[in-house]
């Protein structure tokens, strides 16, 4: 059933029956548990030194991203990168959950928006304010999403046994990295938001489509909290990166 609106992209189809599914091309052939990360570069220095090996791929007409499986103490998880954005979030998560998958941990970086946040510190995200349009077409319009709880309170137990500090608070997913304009980011930070991304929304709202787990670390990467954007080397902080991955890792096998 169409629940009409106003707006086209509030505008919430009740069917679950889309014209095409993943698992219409798609076999159930991965572990259960999948570590997603953004940090390419880590990634394959990771890849490298444990030589992990390719079992799958996403397929997509600009590039193919390599699936791995990795073998923890305990089980096997695989390992991969997102098409980035909220549409490329959503279609991994709809792919992989066709390929098998059902547990999710993201760990990826945002724009910090409190203006003491350091470069490096680790945010984990309750609920994203739902600026971008993909979660729109899981859920009925709302002005967040929230996380999964029972992944939440894995993630956060887990850096607590870990003796890793973290933030959590809401973020803010946005389809447009070049309108975060000053008056609109303190309209976030009032709600609450602290920090900015491209994929939270989008991540939350399949997950809570098909009630699976899934939960996402952040670092902080650049400021924009201040009057001027503040890169902060934010695409170069290799011990973080790297430091998130081998978290995630440990972190799933409790998920």
């Amino acid at each position: 059933m169409i629940i009409k609106n106003r707006y086209p992209v509030c505008e919430y189809d009740t069917s679950r029956n889309p014209m095409i599914k993943p698992s219409d091309f798609l076999s159930k052939t991965l572990p259960s548990k999948c570590v997603i990360t953004f940090f390419r570069k880590e990634l394959n220095q990771f890849v490298e030194d444990k030589k992990l090996s390719v079992i799958d791929y996403l397929y997509s007409e600009v590039l193919d991203i390599p699936i791995y499986e990795y073998n923890t103490p305990k089980e096997k998880i695989c390992i991969t990168m997102p098409f980035a954005t909220a549409p490329g979030a959503a279609g991994t998560i709809e792919e992989l959950y066709a390929m098998g998958c059902n547990k999710f941990i993201v760990c990826g970086g945002a724009g910090a928006m409190k203006k003491d946040s350091l470069a490096g510190e680790i945010f984990v995200p309750t609920a994203a304010v739902r600026d971008e349009g993909t979660s729109y077409h899981y859920l009925e319009p709302s002005r967040e999403v929230e996380c999964h709880k029972m992944a939440i309170d894995v993630i956060t137990s887990g850096l607590e046994k870990l003796g890793i500090p973290y933030t959590t608070g809401k973020t803010w997913t946005t389809d447009a990295m070049y309108r975060e304009t000053p008056e609109m980011i303190t309209l976030r930070r009032k709600e609450g938001c602290v920090t900015v991304e491209m994929e939270a929304a989008a991540f939350f709202a399949v997950s809570k489509y098909y009630d699976i787990p899934l939960a996402q670390l952040l670092y902080a990467g650049d400021d924009v909290s201040g009057e001027k954007w503040d890169a902060r080397n934010w695409n170069n902080q290799e011990s973080v990166r790297s430091n998130m991955i081998f978290t995630a890792i440990k972190l799933m096998e409790e998920l």
